[in-house]
């Protein structure tokens, strides 16, 4: 039977709190793999998790960069809104993920864009289960076309 898509919402971002080991391709630039957390931050209003990734960007080159990214995920009936945290676009909308799709074997999913300058993010999203999901990020404009592919997996709970 398939899932309803409010519940869907509900149950995919109660299923984000936590820390997550992700990987992620970056096409022709290399790879970046670090964690990510979820979590409710002290300024964190009702139905909202923060989002932090930190890692290493390893470049095809070999240069290899530290660096972190934060977002805010916000519970929005049958959707998550990501919202920059960045000083540009702080409290922006960066995508809307809308998860009244169900592909094949019961994968959630949910895709929007975002456009940014010249260029546009198409963001999709892929809820395998509580303990993996993956987005795919295909950007194209003018100078770009590349896919960031990130796979998320649970993180092992130390003991």
């Amino acid at each position: 039977m398939p899932v309803k898509p409010e519940i869907a919402a509900e149950r995919i971002f109660a299923g984000l709190s936590g820390d997550w080991t992700l990987h992620r391709a970056m096409g022709e630039t290399g790879t970046f793999t670090g964690t990510a957390r979820f979590f409710i931050a002290p300024d964190n209003p009702e139905n909202t998790l923060r989002y932090r990734e930190e890692g290493v960007l390893q470049r095809f080159d070999g240069q290899h960069f530290e660096g972190y990214r934060e977002y805010d995920f916000v519970l929005r009936g049958q959707a998550i809104e990501m919202l920059f945290r960045d000083p540009v676009g702080f409290g922006n909308r960066y995508v809307l993920l809308d998860f009244n799709n169900i592909s094949d074997n019961d994968v959630l999913a949910a895709q929007d864009h975002h456009p940014c300058g010249d260029d546009m993010y198409h963001h999709r999203m892929f809820w395998h289960h509580n303990d993996h999901f993956e987005t795919r990020i295909k950007v194209v404009g003018p100078k770009k076309d590349y896919e960031l592919h990130t796979l998320y997996h649970r993180a092992k709970a130390d003991g």
